[in-house]
């Protein structure tokens, strides 16, 4: 089942990759607002689908009233994320873009980890998991240093 779940990840960020892609070519025919306005509808409407499906374990209003300080912060950053990425493609590419967007998830998960941010399972850096970040900057650096 491991194996399963590295696979289903590889192909999420592969997904992510494409998915920047179409978002930025999208704002450049449509604009930013719009490409951004209608990003957020249609992921929203599948979720949206889902939830009155499969009911929250709250209820619908119960997760509204619980959640909307989650919602708002997760809404917040993803609509950050996608305007930046949006921008950035055009300007220094894709490869580019989202080798520094994983970068920036490389130094932020194990910081997470390590001190078991927002809750989750503590799982403290150790000497190898330093020196892997280490090599993967390296390799980064190298990447946006030759263009």
């Amino acid at each position: 089942m491991y194996l399963v779940f590295l696979i289903l990840s590889l192909l999420s960020g592969m997904t992510i990759g494409i998915q920047g892609v179409i978002v930025s070519v999208g704002a450049n025919a449509i604009g930013l607002p719009a490409m951004l306005s209608f990003f957020s509808i249609v992921q929203a409407v599948p979720a949206l689908i889902y939830i009155f499906i499969k009911k929250p374990s709250l209820g619908i209003v119960g997760s509204l009233v619980s959640g909307w300080k989650w919602f708002l912060v997760s809404g917040l950053f993803s609509a950050t994320i996608v305007t930046i990425m949006t921008l950035s493609i055009s300007k220094i590419g894709a490869l580019t873009a989202f080798v520094l967007v994983v970068l920036g998830q490389i130094i932020a998960s194990p910081i997470a980890d390590h001190f078991g941010l927002l809750g989750i399972e503590v799982k403290p850096m150790n000497r190898a998991k330093f020196a892997s970040i280490m090599v993967i900057i390296a390799g980064v650096t190298l990447l946006v240093m030759t263009g």
